[in-house]
């Protein structure tokens, strides 16, 4: 990118683009080490969360969330098995239409469904990941002030 394709013009005399730019990245390094890295957690829309690393001692846990995370939706494409009935001149192209368009009204509905329950199932699957998640954070931290009870325990000792 060329200087004068720069979407902001400083008509300055004492500092330049270059300048302005370095020292701002300056100030965001110093603030970052000051603050520490902040990563906002943002939800996320359509996609499921995903699976925490379970460090639990509870085998069960693991496997089915494990499980629950690489299970598949269900299929929703519109699958009509020949029907014998088809055959019959004139009245098995009428026979057809109405099947095919009977069958395209009652999937409509149970896709409708269908899609509903899905987005339930990957708000839970999210809500379970997302839960399992925080109990392993404050197992460990559980874990961390008994260490430090016992040290202080036997400190008095």
């Amino acid at each position: 990118m060329q200087e004068n394709d720069s979407w902001l013009k400083i008509s300055d005399t004492e500092m330049t683009p270059a300048e302005l730019e370095a020292e701002v990245a300056q100030k965001v390094r110093e603030r970052r080490e000051m603050l520490g890295e902040v990563r906002p957690k943002f939800p996320t829309f359509g996609t499921i969360s995903p699976a925490p690393e379970i460090r639990l001692n509870n085998s069960a846990l693991a496997h089915h969330l494990q499980r629950l995370n690489e299970m598949e939706s269900a299929p929703t494409t519109p699958v009509l098995a020949a029907s014998p009935a088809t055959q019959v001149p004139f009245l098995g192209s009428f026979w057809r239409l109405v099947r095919g368009q009977f069958h395209e009204l009652i999937l409509f509905y149970v896709n409708r469904a269908a899609s509903h329950e899905t987005k339930v199932d990957n708000h839970i699957i999210s809500t379970l990941n997302e839960l399992t998640g925080i109990v392993q954070a404050q197992q460990e931290e559980i874990e961390a002030l008994k260490e430090k009870i016992q040290a202080l325990e036997e400190g008095r000792k």
